[in-house]
């Protein structure tokens, strides 16, 4: 590689420029000028960007542009609702010219591949066969979108199809031609933090990072150091266009930016018009360096800038003030309170002080450890058993103290009132563990039913979804350490975790299933989410005995480990978590009424669907105890006896 100007020159292509020289020049006199105009010629293509984004790329669908490409369960990909996956763009792994292939940006080595016409996010072997069918070649289906060619199969394209990504041959139809056609959306690290803000943010200067937009009613838009205004998208936009947004005030509801005489920016009442609409809509374009634009729909190459404080609609220039007046910085805005508490159902939220209240796309306010990135470990993830290849020696056999096998008195919240003797070692932990509470997580009525209410979801070998309506979690903590020491020590804690399952009505108790019927008889109705999950009132202190063994399955030979976080603010990055796969089941009727339980003595809260969404896995490692090839769990009962007893 030789690089001069910016321009990066392939010795191998300059080489074929100089034969092709050779070839068609005529007589010496014509070589000189041949070749300046093969290397311009070569200037020019070096200079156009191969790639679509500079960092990182997601792609919407044109027939639902809400929805995004994602890795769904088993690594099949399909598109949703969501922040979509992130994709790094390479050359072709297959070598085909102007090629692509898109590798996971936080799975690295992972590549868009087909598979048996599926297209699978699968890691590379580095084959002829893997490379052929990671390969693609772009082509334009419209202005902002692409197609995605195989090099590989002739006239196959991407395509999606019952929401799942497939590799299908080309059809003349309106519909294929809407499937296989995806927008790109440039993504920055910096710009995808933004979405935890869940709307509301402060539009910050990049030429002065201590001015943000104060956007008064009907009076002109300026950039000042105090009072920034409170925004929020609106999306699709106000004239009905889903790749475009509006902004609205969060103070003000009602009241958006909307460009007026002279180009001049106001925040203005709603009008129902056409008029109002149009100027009221603008596209977002995002930056590499994590800034973005917002550009006028309306009127094509004119960006919101500050000129002397004052927001203006103005034509593109290309200078370097025009460059940083128009950039912005989206910084979320952080809503006052005396007080913040949590809730699961977004219907009870109440995001206004003194006291509030936040569902769980807002939880990042009342701790920022809770915002789904990467260094923050979110829990819970999708558990998808098809990574179990292999079994992991990073983990060991989970070995308890005596105490496990003792009946031993808990306060209902569930806090043991003794756990000196309640100990954890083994699996991926470094050190002994004290475990000193327990609690459980469920769904509704209604998603019993559906098999939903377990915080991590469960998934078998081949992807598909297993229903999981209950989900049990044992609290430990490293025994060295005090609880205010451990909940700021990375994998300080351990959460034991246990999948609770409905069981055929001709089936007696399963196993744990006696054990919950007795916590249950003893559960009071007055509850509240404090601290990890569901727990009850102080002053409603009631007390079980139970043998702390009967909440995980009856062998413990099978579990994942994976580093996570608290499920519940402050979500602090500090939980190895250890979930045993075997099932446990209960009767249906006992799941149900968990599912009569309330948050408050009015009963107008139920205490249900206390289970926090999925987070991101961000390519961390799954560590299995056992291969997915090894025995059913009916078939390794009898390894139950190889758990542990420790004093």
């Amino acid at each position: 590689i030789v690089q001069s100007g910016g321009i990066k020159w392939r010795s191998k292509e300059i080489k074929s420029l100089l034969i092709t020289g050779d070839q068609l020049a005529s007589s010496p006199t014509m070589r000189p000028f041949l070749l300046l105009t093969a290397l311009l010629v070569a200037c020019v293509q070096a200079s156009m960007a191969k790639k679509m984004c500079p960092n990182a790329v997601i792609f919407n669908s044109y027939n639902f542009p809400t929805y995004y490409l994602t890795q769904r369960g088993n690594g099949e990909m399909g598109i949703a609702i969501g922040n979509g996956t992130r994709f790094v763009e390479r050359d072709a792994l297959d070598g085909t010219k102007d090629g692509i292939s898109l590798e996971s940006l936080s799975q690295p080595g992972y590549f868009l591949c087909n598979v048996d016409n599926i297209i699978k996010l699968v890691k590379t072997d580095k084959s002829a066969l893997f490379n052929r069918e990671a390969s693609f070649l772009l082509e334009k289906a419209g202005e902002g979108y692409y197609r995605f060619k195989s090099t590989t199969h002739s006239k196959h394209y991407l395509r999606h199809q019952s929401m799942k990504l497939k590799l299908m041959s080309w059809t003349d139809t309106n519909l294929f031609k809407a499937d296989s056609s995806f927008g790109v959306v440039c993504a920055s690290d910096k710009l995808f933090k933004l979405d935890v803000c869940d709307g509301e943010f402060h539009l910050i200067s990049k030429n002065y990072p201590k001015y943000s937009v104060k956007a008064g009613i009907d009076v002109i838009s300026t950039i000042s150091t105090t009072n920034g205004t409170r925004l929020k998208f609106v999306t699709p936009a106000l004239n009905g266009n889903p790749r475009a947004v509006s902004i609205e005030s969060a103070e003000k509801p009602g009241h958006f930016l909307n460009t007026v005489a002279d180009h001049f920016v106001m925040m203005t009442k709603f009008e129902n018009t056409a008029e109002f609409r149009n100027a009221s809509t603008f596209k977002v374009v995002i930056m590499s360096n994590g800034y973005v634009r917002l550009q006028s729909l309306r009127n094509p190459r004119h960006y919101i800038r500050h000129s002397e404080f004052k927001l203006r609609l103005e034509r593109w220039a290309e200078t370097k003030l025009y460059d940083q007046d128009s950039s912005w910085k989206i910084d979320c805005a952080l809503i006052p309170c005396e007080t913040k508490a949590f809730v699961y159902n977004p219907a009870y939220e109440n995001a206004r002080g003194p006291h509030c209240e936040f569902a769980p796309p807002k939880w990042w306010q009342i701790s920022p450890f809770c915002k789904d990135l990467p260094a923050n470990r979110p829990s819970p993830i999708n558990i998808e058993m098809g990574l179990c290849k292999n079994k992991s020696a990073k983990v060991k056999k989970i070995g308890l103290g005596k105490g496990w096998h003792d009946e031993r008195k808990f306060i209902l919240q569930a806090d043991a009132v003794n756990s000196a003797d309640l100990t954890v070692t083994g699996g991926h932990l470094n050190g002994t563990y004290n475990c000193f509470q327990f609690h459980f997580h469920w769904g509704s009525a209604a998603n019993v039913e559906k098999g939903i209410g377990s915080e991590h979801r469960l998934f078998d070998a081949t992807g598909k979804a297993l229903p999981t309506p209950m989900e049990v979690h044992i609290v430990c903590k490293r025994q060295e350490l005090s609880m205010s020491k451990a909940i700021n020590t990375t994998d300080a804690i351990t959460v034991l975790g246990g999948f609770i399952h409905q069981m055929n009505p001709k089936d007696h108790d399963g196993w744990a299933g006696h054990v919950i019927a007795q916590v249950l008889s003893n559960m009071t109705e007055l509850f509240k989410p404090v601290g990890h999950g569901a727990v009850v009132s102080a002053k409603d202190v009631e007390t079980v005995e139970l043998q702390l063994r009967d909440l995980l399955p009856e062998s413990l030979h099978r579990f994942v480990n994976y580093d996570g976080a608290f499920t519940t603010p402050s979500c602090n990055p500090v939980a190895q978590w250890h979930l045993f796969t075997d099932s446990m089941k209960i009767r249906k009727e006992l799941l149900l009424k968990f599912t009569k339980t309330f948050f408050d003595k009015a009963k107008k809260r139920p205490m249900v669907d206390n289970f926090r969404p999925v987070m991101s896995r961000h390519g961390r490692e799954i560590r299995c105890s056992f291969s997915n090839k090894e025995a059913s769990p009916e078939e390794v009962k009898k390894v139950a006896s190889e758990t542990r007893v420790v004093s």
